[in-house]
Order: C-alpha cells, then structure tokens, then sequence
C-alpha cells in the first residue's frame, strides 16, 4: 500500500499539522483522483464522492446554522476534507504522514495553517463528518475553544438538524440521570486537561451543557452566545460556570426541569 499512499499525499510543506508529521517521507502529487468544493471545504478523495454530495451539501450548510444558533461570525477560512473508501488505506496514511495519531474512524487536524478532516467510508460517517467539521469551522473563527465546549457543540451539531433538539443518543440517559436529581459537573469538565480525559461520560455532559444552554430559554442562550461572542473578541470570557452561576444562580435546578 505504501505506493498508493505516496501517490495520493499532499503537499506536507505547505500545510500545518496539530501533529508533526512524519519528514522522512515525501509526499508525491498535490492532486487526488477526486476533487471539488463545496463551500469552504475542499474536498480532496481516493474515490467518486458523487454519491455523497447531499452530505457534502449538508456540511456546506453548517456554517450558517453555526452563526445562527450561537451568534458568532464563521470565517471563510479553507477546510480540506481527505476522504478515503477504504479504513485501510485511510489508517495507513495517517501512519505514514501522522505516526502518533490513533486510529479514530475521523480526525481534525489543525495547527497554524487551514484545517484538515480525515475520514473514510463506514456507516457513521456523516455523523463523523459533521462532528470533525464543526470543529475545523469553530478552530477557525475562534481564537481557542475550551475543550469541554469544543467536544460539547461537535456532539450536539453531529446530528441532522431536524433530530439536534430532541433526537441525540444522549437525549435519554440524561434524561434519566435528572429525574434522580443527577447533574453533570460543569467546573469539572472546565478542568480537563486534555483529550486524553474525554470519555463516553464526558462527551455526554459536555453534550448536555450545550444543549441546556441553546435550548433551555433566551436567557441561557444568551448565557452561551455572550461567551462565545467574548472569546472571538479577544476578550477574557473567564469561566463559563461562573457566568452561568452569576446570571442564572438556579441553573442546577433548571437543568435538571430542562431533561425531564
């Protein structure tokens, strides 16, 4: 497989990684067999991804469903899509060009320059996809994201827009967690130190705090929509329990009234 690979890489000097990728290795030609755009995204494939481009126009229209729901601007900064049709050749390509990175069904990778979203063909992929891209597209309109939220919107705007409000997987177990009076621990998930603390339970809460907030009233919104409106501004949003705290001093019992 190391051929193919070499034949479908990217031109690595001129991107940025959020992982150093491996130098040893040259990548060969910077065109794929399959490219196009859609929007910002370019999408870049070992395969015919004309079967997909309902999806592809899905993931074009996150963009303005972010600015709508949280009330900030989304930059127009290119994202590439790398789309593969096979795990396989999917897996040994972040192998070569990534060594480090786990073996994810799709990943967003981003340092200094454009974002990347990495994923290959499996029955959740535009779950996957949606997911990854929400991120690239808040990476690059933010000037950082704290980790709990960056997880906690990708979850919540993973699904189709008709199912975000009530048809989550998430839905049900939070649900069932407030009518025993159990809510999440916002200050905890503010402490997380890295990806590597993200489990099952956090993605659910961080999803959970999210949704409360856009869901819950105007004034939980806008609890949400003024941090991050604080954070492309550059300015010092502090913590978001805190303002939360400040300016809703009931939202535990409100949040468990909210799932139940």
């Amino acid at each position: 497989m190391r051929s193919m690979i070499l034949m479908l890489g990217l031109l690595l000097p001129s991107a940025s990684w959020a992982v150093e990728p491996n130098r040893t290795n040259t990548a060969a030609p910077a065109r794929w067999p399959f490219e196009t755009q859609v929007g910002t995204f370019h999408v870049h494939s070992d395969y015919d991804t004309s079967s997909r481009r309902k999806l592809l126009n899905q993931l074009a229209d996150l963009k303005p469903q972010l600015q709508e729901q949280l009330q900030i601007r989304i930059h127009d900064e290119p994202v590439h899509l790398i789309l593969f049709a096979q795990h396989h050749n999917y897996r040994d390509y972040l192998r070569l060009y990534f060594p480090n990175i786990p073996d994810r069904q799709a990943l967003f990778v981003k340092r200094r320059g454009p974002g990347m979203v990495f994923a290959y063909e499996n029955r959740n992929m535009e779950v996957d996809l949606r997911h990854e891209t929400t991120h690239a597209l808040l990476n690059a309109s933010l000037p950082y994201v704290p980790l709990w939220l960056d997880e906690g919107l990708a979850e919540y705007f993973e699904a189709p827009p008709a199912q975000r409000a009530t048809g989550s997987p998430h839905h049900r177990t939070v649900g069932l967690r407030a009518l025993v009076g159990r809510v999440p621990d916002l200050e905890r998930l503010e402490n997380l130190d890295g990806v590597s603390e993200m489990h099952a339970a956090q993605y659910r809460d961080a999803w959970a705090w999210v949704h409360f907030l856009l869901h819950e009233s105007d004034q939980s919104r806008r609890v949400l929509t003024g941090f991050l409106q604080d954070l492309q501004a550059h300015s010092p949003p502090g913590s978001l329990s805190r303002r939360l705290a400040a300016e809703m001093p009931d939202y535990r019992d409100r949040f468990l009234r909210h799932f139940r």
